[in-house]
C-alpha cells in the first residue's frame, strides 16, 4: 500500500480529533477547534484557540482542560507511531504560565521512545504569540489492541 501524503495524514488525525473520536465529551470539549498542522509518524503539531466553556474563575485556561487535551494528544501520537490502541500508564504535567481565554496556542506532539508494548511522548504547548511555555506533559503508554484499522500515519 502507498504512503498516504502529509495532506491525506493530516486529514485523517484531524477528523479524529476534531470530529470527538479521541475521547468523551469533556475531552471533546477540551479539544473543540483544535486544527491540526502537520501529523506524520510519531509527531503532530496543532493550533488551539482556548474557547469560554475551559475558563476557571479568573478567565484562565483550566488546568484540567489543558492536561486533557495534553493526555489526548499525547495517545494520538503515539498511535501514529504504533498502530495498537493506547492507555496512559503514567502522566506528568508541568505548568510554566497560564493561558487567556481566547488566546491560540500550539501544541507540538513527538514520540521520545518504544520498547516492546510500551511507547513515550512528550507534549509542549505554547503561546502562539511569543512561543511562551504554558504546559509539558510526559507520558507512558502501554498498547493493548492492535487497532483493527492500522494508523496510516
Amino acid at each position: 500500500m502507498d504512503e498516504p501524503s502529509n495532506v491525506e495524514l493530516n486529514e485523517i488525525v484531524r477528523k479524529d480529533i476534531e470530529d470527538g473520536n479521541a475521547g468523551y465529551e469533556f475531552a471533546a470539549s477540551s479539544l473543540k477547534g483544535i486544527r491540526v498542522l502537520k501529523a506524520h509518524k510519531g509527531f503532530m503539531l496543532c493550533h488551539f484557540l482556548v474557547h469560554n466553556q475551559l475558563s476557571d474563575e479568573n478567565g484562565n485556561w483550566h488546568v484540567g482542560a489543558i492536561a486533557t487535551l495534553v493526555d489526548i494528544i499525547g495517545s494520538s501520537v503515539s498511535y501514529t507511531f504504533t498502530s495498537y490502541h493506547q492507555v496512559t500508564v503514567d502522566f506528568s504535567i508541568s505548568y510554566y504560565s497560564t493561558a487567556k481565554v481566547q488566546e491560540e496556542v500550539e501544541v507540538e506532539a513527538k514520540v521520545i521512545g518504544k520498547k516492546d508494548k510500551l511507547s513515550a511522548a512528550i507534549v509542549q504547548v505554547r503561546k502562539k504569540e511569543n512561543r511562551e511555555l504554558v504546559a509539558i506533559g510526559k507520558l507512558w503508554f502501554s498498547s493493548t489492541i492492535r487497532a483493527a484499522q492500522p494508523s496510516k500515519l
